[in-house]
């Protein structure tokens, strides 16, 4: 299965296990030993006693198990004419004309690179089969695929988000053991997150993308997608409304290879659109040092802000790095649809204007971007001094369009103050996956939050 951007995205999980203890008794010998055995008295001794029935929530799981097992399949990807498998993944029955929703992430590369790969299934039972996309949902990492000839009975899609609180499961085949459950808790949706997510806290591991995420029920209440490498038990499912509305879907006439990259740059833009209807028209600011500059936007913006707090240091440098944690999977090398921006503060008591202005523009150098030339054109840049409120900068802007998919590009704008000998910020901002006129009106919103105050 492919790896996600963003660093922290993996799939999957192993079966949960409920260790029970065994009771100890403990008891001090009151009577002398018996004639011919060892003394023992003033001895603690460990008695076992009865192991106590299984737990009420381990039979649970076992029901739920058992009742979406004929629903599952493990969906499986091949690299040309291999019988190893390149990636595989989770999906489940959602209609009894052998329908099955998985994540957009499982199937991406054989829909990118329908010459390349092939898709099969594997049912718990062992029987195989080919695989056809249908449908897909890149925003939300969902599509809707079809299994000729194989037509389970199928789940019941919850629309509505399971409480906080209430028991969850997640189903999948992690890292090739087999199917596999786990227990864990529906902590609602995300309260900010720009795409909707239901916080799952029990364990996903890769193999397990594409799952069903069920309630206690076995009603499916979202769809596994993605947990944190680093952390403990915080997994994350796509909300089950998103896959009703990919299965009402199912009518249309079904995805044609030829024209998914058309598809997905739709979608693209979409999410773009999107994100930036929810900034709005104008970016709040916040005051260092007298320089007013871009805060945090929205409630899922995540700002973190960091500096060397030795006061011995010839540059004091203030940094402010927000992200909208926006960025959408496309394949194994692309992930667009973030939004990124971060500010250097820099003052210095100590050095001369000219030594802090070198100091600047070796700072300035370390922050451009990278890309794989296979997925992008080279940017193409324009570098302009101009006048913004209070003060002048020096502002480069750039835009580099995607190869594969018409329509969308990467803006870069890099920011840089030239109002004082001893003080100044160097500003950029990522906006990825965006038509290029949007870009473009985002960036003149961009400087023209920008001033000086003081």
């Amino acid at each position: 299965m492919p790896a996600m951007t963003r660093g922290s995205r993996f799939r999957g999980v192993g079966r949960a296990v409920v260790t029970l203890a065994l009771s100890v008794v403990c008891i001090v010998t009151a009577k002398g030993p018996a004639a011919g055995a060892p003394d023992t008295r003033g001895e603690i001794q460990a008695l076992p006693q009865a192991v106590p029935p299984p737990a009420v929530a381990s039979t649970a799981a076992r029901v739920v198990l058992d009742r979406v097992r004929p629903a599952m399949i493990q969906i499986k990807g091949f690299f040309g004419t291999n019988t190893a498998e390149a990636f595989h993944g989770s999906g489940f029955a959602v209609a009894r004309s052998g329908l099955f929703i998985t994540n957009w992430h499982v199937v991406s590369e054989a829909v990118l690179y329908p010459e390349k790969y092939r898709l099969e299934y594997r049912t718990p039972a062992g029987a195989t089969g080919r695989v056809t996309v249908r449908a897909i949902d890149v925003r939300h990492d969902l599509a809707l695929v079809e299994a000729p000839r194989l037509a389970p009975a199928h789940l019941s899609l919850r629309p509505d988000v399971a409480i906080k609180g209430e028991r969850a499961y997640s189903v999948g085949f992690p890292l090739d053991v087999g199917l596999t459950i786990t227990e864990g808790i529906s902590n609602g949706r995300l309260e900010d997150s720009f795409e909707p997510r239901i916080h799952y806290s029990g364990a996903l591991n890769a193999g397990m993308s594409g799952g069903p995420g069920l309630d206690g029920a076995g009603n499916v209440i979202g769809v596994n997608v993605a947990g944190y490498r680093a952390s403990q038990l915080v997994a994350f499912l796509v909300p089950a409304e998103h896959a009703a509305a990919l299965l009402a879907r199912a009518n249309e006439p079904p995805l044609d290879t030829r024209q998914a990259r058309d598809v997905v740059a739709s979608q693209l833009r979409a999410h773009s659109e999107a994100l930036l209807a929810a900034i709005g028209p104008k970016l709040p600011t916040q005051s260092h040092y007298g320089y007013e500059l871009p805060s945090k936007p929205t409630a899922f913006t995540e700002c973190r802000a960091a500096g060397d707090p030795a006061p011995d240091q010839p540059v004091n440098v203030e940094r402010i790095v927000c992200d909208a944690k926006s960025s959408l999977y496309v394949s194994r090398d692309l992930s667009p649809g973030g939004l990124t921006f971060q500010h250097q503060v820099m003052s210095t008591r100590t050095l001369d204007p000219w030594r802090f202005a070198h100091r600047m523009q070796t700072q300035k150098a370390t922050n451009n971007p990278v890309g794989s030339p296979r997925q992008f054109a080279p940017f193409a840049c324009k570098q302009q001094n101009v006048e913004l409120r209070g003060l002048t900068a020096n502002a480069t802007v750039c835009l580099r369009a995607y190869r594969k998919f018409d329509g969308i590009y990467d803006l870069y704008v890099r920011v840089v103050s030239k109002n004082g000998r001893t003080q100044g910020f160097l500003s950029s901002l990522s906006l990825t996956g965006v038509a290029p006129d949007r870009a473009l009106a985002f960036a003149r919103t961009y400087l023209e939050a920008i001033q000086w105050k003081q």
